[in-house]
């Protein structure tokens, strides 16, 4: 029989996602990474409110960061545990935007919903 994960056992998972994801990868339309950050980066920051049950992840890049190539397109994001290689957690898409000039900024909030609810 399976038993319910209490309120407590999900705070619980929530926290850990929080302290151990602390990547994300932006990615352009074929899923390729164009950068990747950590949330020791001062442009990356969990955003959600205490207790959410939704995690936000939210980078905020411009076109004069250095790690950025003019012009990119940005489609996706993806959530990993390290700064390079490792499997990948999450990944969410949105409307692709292209980056341009080194005036342009991006902000991307990827969503961690910890229980899902459909």
């Amino acid at each position: 029989m399976a038993t319910e994960i209490t309120n407590a056992g999900y705070q619980s998972l929530r926290d850990f996602v929080e302290s151990a994801w602390t990547f994300i990868e932006l990615r352009d339309e074929s899923s390729t990474a164009i950068v990747r950050l950590g949330v020791d980066d001062e442009r990356v920051s969990w955003t959600h409110s205490e207790k959410s049950q939704t995690l936000e992840l939210t980078v905020v890049i411009t076109g004069s960061d250095e790690e950025i190539e003019l012009p990119s397109t940005f489609a996706s994001s993806a959530i990993f545990t390290q700064a390079s290689g490792g499997e990948e957690l999450a990944q969410e898409s949105f409307s692709a935007f292209t980056m341009e000039e080194t005036g342009d900024e991006l902000t991307v909030i990827h969503q961690l919903e910890i229980p899902q609810v459909v």
